[in-house]
């Protein structure tokens, strides 16, 4: 691999844990740095769990080498989030980082799928109106339904 193959910028997540003001613990992702790397695809799926459509795309990331990411953090490239799966130094070189990770997907798949297992077509809006002219309502527009 040539240096010119990491093309994308992505940033490095951390998650921090904080103690609020009744001793409670509130904790978000920060961004740590960002990074150049090589984005590929690898697999996707998806799968019916607990009653609901999941859905999985594993990918691929490479970037110069970094002992110090591991799997507690995570990887955001423009409107993607990735949970880190594994790192690996495969080549043991010290040259590149080989990070397995899983985007993180969105909510909505359960209505996607439910559309298109009615083939398309007319179906129940699920708020109070109705469908009309075949396209679902406002509030269900506004949800990504």
């Amino acid at each position: 691999m040539t240096i010119g193959e990491l093309n994308r910028r992505i940033t490095l997540m951390k998650f921090v844990v904080e103690r609020d003001a009744y001793g409670g613990e509130d904790g978000e992702w920060v961004d740590v740095c960002r990074l150049w790397a090589k984005i590929e695809p690898s697999s996707g799926t998806e799968f019916m769990q607990a009653q609901q459509v999941q859905a999985e795309h594993i990918t691929k990331i490479t970037l110069r080498y970094n002992p110090k990411i591991d799997v507690m953090h995570r990887l955001k490239y423009a409107d993607k989030t990735y949970e880190i799966i594994a790192v690996g130094d495969f080549t043991t070189s010290h040259r590149w980082t080989v990070i397995t990770a899983k985007e993180m997907v969105s909510d909505g798949l359960q209505c996607k799928a439910e559309k298109g297992e009615s083939g398309g077509g007319r179906s129940e809006c699920p708020c109070e109106g109705s469908e009309s002219d075949g396209g679902c309502c406002i509030i269900c527009s506004d949800e990504g339904c």
